[in-house]
């Protein structure tokens, strides 16, 4: 993946704790499991179709999230009335926002309501995912969502150059807007936009960010640096000496992939 997603996983595990749904949109449950690949999260299957019970927690208290990076990003209100629609893509007497940036990789991420969730038998499912790695029935690239954080209305939107901007149609008139994201409408869409890498916005409640966890095997990686570099064999086990292990994915260098 891009250096660009590499700066937004290491930003938003910053200030979150928590990894960026990629693309945003996509679809990420409690209990999938997938991969990544170039274009993002693919969902393979489940801890259910897995025959792997578990017990989601009961959701946190709802809360706001209303974040744009400090060093690229800027976010105003804008009314249709204040220029020609045509520029903004906002309907006439509707409210907005206006979002700009000034380098690649920054984002934006406004919601409310989130919840956040995650498996309440954490410790149960690790044992019962390295069992089927043992068993040979985990794929090595296969990476559960063990948390997520749901909201909305919400708004995504991430920037893939330093003069991108994207212009936010709340759905509602300008005198009915209030405090502006908790007051928009089922009309809330992106307007008029460019340089943007992903962007979403939902008037209904969606993933935002997540938290998951990988098989990690040492012998994965001693294996791969036999097969490239055959001469050294003797040098390269036994790695570190540790068994297979479940981990928790910090970021993207973290994602199991055919080399790692």
């Amino acid at each position: 993946m891009t250096s660009l997603l590499t700066s937004l996983w290491h930003e938003t595990r910053g200030r979150f704790d928590r990894l960026p749904v990629w693309l945003p949109g996509a679809r990420m449950e409690l209990g999938d499991v997938g991969v990544f690949d170039d274009g993002g999260w693919v969902k393979h299957t489940t801890l259910d179709a897995l025959g792997i019970p578990f017990t989601p927690d009961l959701p946190g208290v709802p809360t706001g999230y209303d974040y744009a990076s400090h060093d690229g990003a800027q976010v105003s209100t804008w009314l249709a009335a204040d220029g020609d629609p045509t520029v903004s893509g906002i309907a006439q007497g509707n409210a907005g926002l206006r979002i700009r940036f000034s380098r690649a990789g920054a984002f934006v991420l406004k919601a409310d309501e989130v919840t956040v969730q995650s498996l309440a038998n954490l410790a149960d499912v690790d044992r019962r995912i390295l069992a089927r790695h043992r068993a040979g029935k985990w794929e090595r690239g296969w990476v559960l969502v063990s948390e997520v954080a749901r909201g909305g209305p919400a708004i995504t939107v991430v920037s893939g150059s330093s003069d991108g901007e994207a212009f936010v149609d709340l759905g509602v008139t300008a005198a009915a807007a209030g405090q502006p994201l908790a007051a928009a409408g089922a009309g809330i869409a992106l307007g008029t936009r460019r340089g943007l890498a992903g962007y979403f916005v939902s008037p209904t409640e969606t993933t935002l960010l997540w938290r998951g966890r990988c098989v990690r095997d040492p012998w994965w990686s001693s294996k791969t640096s036999m097969t490239d570099r055959g001469d050294q064999i003797h040098e390269e086990l036994p790695v570190d000496g540790l068994d297979p292990h479940v981990v928790e994915i910090e970021h993207l260098e973290d994602v199991p992939t055919d080399d790692r």
